[in-house]
């Protein structure tokens, strides 16, 4: 971006200065803290980013409060805006700033440094325990289906003595869900069915389930049994055939053609085939059949009847299901303790942050400079060329407007613009207001008259939810 030898001068940024996120889709990412170190010769910013120039504050424990803030919360709660939500440095300035002596600021981000760089080795550790689970779960999926984790005799074919090569056709019944339309939206045999968000690995979740109107003869078709494996028919690529066993947790459901069902034949145990998918998902099998964009694969059931499927004696199978079965759910038990203690660490390190900025992380040393004394001694921030007084906190400026004027707020607009077209949604009253959406000042200017007018001429009509439908309150002056 081109910028004078003027903006330069208001916009460039020097080693130290601390950058935050002003806006985000999010509201937990805004104010995102980081501190800039030089990293890019003549360097400017943008006004999606609102920059800090510490003045009696270490950079790093400027950097500290910040991540606390977001961390906590606090910056989530000071944004505003509609869809994409706004820190705003006008805001950001009314923020209280715990400012101890200068020492104590080093002492704190030397403490909080130690600390974290414990917590952050830590956290690898766990994380690489976390990923040896995994490998660990690939391993023995690959070695059952190979007959390798019961003892087995390797037969001239390379199968184990008494196995057998055929397809997943000739292994069981394989079928497509019922396609939903809208004419099944609503009916006199309305069931539960199972589509994609459901079926996880190696395990059916119920805690989103829909319904749709099933005639008796489809639910004979489609209705589930216990033992039936489900795949995900269409996924990401990486998912793409992620298998669960139906095991009756919900009598009566039905399944969508997102799905694929296996119904294993006698000769096929259910407990062993799902053993198989399981390998076919961690080993990539399912990803090379598959067909599709980027976004979405498809395993199609035709591709999926001709992939090769090993049938041990059945005894053998439920052997090997069992064994299997024994290591992956002690594999998850593992996982969740350890998926705990990465919890446990993340609430360690908001603790650390909270404890760096209330004054309980290090020893208060009374030989200190007094921050009082550090105030005085430094003085006022600077202010920079341009003629605002915004002092340490600046909005950077992608481009070169002039300054609006206010807004007047004397009298109820919204609730004007409410009486006018009839009770609407928050960013259609900004809209209808007259408001500027794109301009964040605008919208601060419109929060600012909303929270003056609503309990008293405006009013939320209906439940509450994020963009609440608004309307004006009868009678009201």
């Amino acid at each position: 971006m081109d910028f004078t030898p003027d903006e330069r001068a208001v916009y460039a940024l020097i080693d130290g200065d601390v950058l935050l996120t002003e806006a985000s889709g999010s509201a937990s990412q805004v104010g995102r803290p980081a501190i800039w170190r030089g990293d890019l010769p003549l360097c400017c910013f943008q006004n999606t980013v609102i920059r800090v120039r510490p003045h009696a504050a270490d950079p790093e424990y400027v950097l500290l409060v910040f991540r606390h803030y977001m961390a906590s919360g606090l910056f989530a709660d000071a944004a505003r805006g509609i869809g994409i939500q706004h820190l705003g440095g006008a805001r950001l300035e009314q923020l209280p700033f715990p400012l101890p002596p200068l020492a104590e600021q080093r002492r704190i981000v030397a403490e909080a440094t130690r600390r974290g760089d414990e917590l952050r080795a830590a956290a690898d550790s766990l994380e690489t325990a976390l990923a040896r689970t995994h490998e660990q779960d690939s391993e023995v999926l690959s070695a059952a289906v190979a007959g390798r984790i019961v003892s087995a005799d390797i037969a001239p074919s390379g199968l184990p003595a008494g196995w057998r090569l055929t397809s997943v056709r000739d292994a069981g019944e394989v079928r497509l869900g019922r396609q939903r339309s809208p004419a099944s939206h609503s009916g006199p045999n309305m069931r539960p069915y199972l589509r994609v968000a459901n079926v996880l690995e190696d395990r059916i979740d119920l805690s989103d389930v829909k319904e749709m109107n099933f005639t008796p003869e489809e639910a004979e078709i489609y209705a589930l049994e216990p033992g039936d494996i489900l795949l995900n028919e269409g996924q990401s690529l990486e998912l793409v055939g992620r298998p669960a066993m139906y095991r009756g947790e919900l009598p009566g459901v039905c399944f969508q053609n997102t799905l694929v069902r296996f119904r294993a034949i006698p000769e096929v145990d259910p407990e062993f085939a799902l053993i198989v998918f399981l390998h076919y998902l961690r080993s990539g099998e399912f990803r090379r059949i598959a067909r599709g964009s980027t976004n979405i694969a498809h395993l199609s059931r035709t591709r999926f009847v001709e992939m090769p499927f090993p049938v041990a004696p059945l005894d053998e199978q439920r052997a090997i299901a069992n064994e299997a079965r024994r290591f992956l759910d002690e594999s998850r038990v593992r996982r969740e303790m350890l998926v705990r203690s990465l919890d446990r660490i993340a609430q360690v390190e908001k603790e650390v942050l909270a404890a760096a900025v209330s004054g309980a992380l290090v020893p208060q040393n009374e030989g200190d400079e007094h921050a009082e004394d550090l105030l005085k001694r430094c003085g006022p921030p600077p202010l920079d060329r341009r003629a605002i007084d915004n002092r340490a906190v600046e909005e950077g400026n992608m481009a070169k407007q002039p300054d609006s004027e206010p807004r007047r707020l004397g009298e109820p607009e919204l609730a004007a613009a409410l009486r006018r077209s009839g009770p609407m949604r928050i960013p259609e009253l900004c809209r209808s207001a007259g408001f500027d959406l794109n301009d964040v000042g605008e919208i601060e200017r419109f929060y600012l008259a909303l929270r003056n007018e609503l309990g008293v001429s405006v009013e939320a009509v209906g439940e509450r939810e994020e963009n609440q439908t608004l309307g004006a309150v009868p009678d009201a002056p």
